[in-house]
């Protein structure tokens, strides 16, 4: 997705909101001015994550500051969901269609998300899980997805978030129950960043266990093309369809032209306004089809 004005304007304001509480005023203003040059700068190939990610190292470089330490929290959210995940299970084996269902609580779970959101609760999550997931995916989508899926070999699952990993795999083991002969591989972070599933998130949510999982070799958030591995650029483009998680993946992928079912929640105005979609609506978009 091409950089816009709407992005830029945000990129600022949290990296002022991020400085406000500094009393140095002229530091404050020459930290902005390096902001700005840095938007400046921004390439073609450049979108929000890619940014997003030298901002964050501009920031700890420039205010001595390392970068905010995620890990006991996404291990807290791994947890909550591996707790949920048998009464979770359940649900999706007894519904009439559990692939669709699985899709929706795997959606649904994309609400754990640091970099979009500036507060992620627990208790919010446990809500929108027991909701019932009231956004139904788009049926006219999901016809297509059978489609591929009879017709397809090879089947790349991008993740997104920790905890959110955990509904991932559920959605992985009935893809593996429903289509035996599909060869499916699960691509996370490679390397930290934010609350991104990682090989580490994989590890400990069990879904190396479901699949083949491979990380990117990228710390920014989403599969910005490039900026991955050619390992993760081979099983992108030799994939018969894929399965993106999360605003990241949208945002770094969107214009690719390749056969992508994206499933995410509106988290920010921008998406919001794209998809005139209310707070935290749940999408299910093809790339091919998304209108221009």
């Amino acid at each position: 997705m091409k950089l816009n004005p709407f992005c830029m304007c945000c990129a600022v304001n949290k990296q002022e909101k991020n400085i406000r509480g500094f009393s140095d005023m002229d530091r404050k203003t020459e930290y902005m001015k390096k902001v700005m040059a840095l938007l400046a700068g921004a390439s073609d190939e450049d979108c929000a994550p890619s940014l997003s990610a030298e901002l964050k190292k501009l920031y700890s470089d420039f205010w001595k500051q390392p970068e905010k330490d995620y890990t006991e929290i996404k291990k807290d959210f791994n947890q909550l969901m591996l707790k949920m995940e048998p009464s979770i299970e359940e649900k999706i084996q007894s519904s009439p269609e559990p692939l669709a269902t699985s899709l929706l609580f795997a959606r649904t779970g994309n609400y754990i998300d640091f970099a979009a959101l500036s507060h992620v609760d627990p208790s919010t999550v446990l809500s929108l899980l027991e909701d019932e997931n009231k956004d139904p995916l788009n049926p006219e989508e999901y016809s297509h997805l059978l489609e591929d899926l009879k017709r397809g070999q090879k089947l790349l699952y991008i993740t997104d978030n920790c905890g959110e990993i955990v509904l991932d795999k559920l959605a992985v083991k009935v893809l593996k129950q429903q289509y035996p002969n599909l060869q499916i591989t699960v691509l996370v972070r490679g390397f930290p960043t934010v609350n991104d599933a990682t090989m580490e998130d994989a590890v400990e949510t069990g879904m190396v266990s479901a699949a083949e999982v491979v990380g990117n070799g990228s710390n920014v958030c989403g599969t910005w093309l490039p900026g991955i591995s050619e390992e993760a650029k081979a099983l992108l483009y030799n994939a018969d369809l894929i399965i993106s998680k999360g605003q990241g993946n949208f945002e770094t992928l969107h214009g690719c032209g390749l056969n992508i079912y994206y499933l995410f929640l509106c988290k920010c105005e921008w998406f919001q306004q794209q998809f005139q979609a209310r707070p935290l609506e749940g999408m299910f978009v093809n790339e091919r089809r998304i209108p221009k």
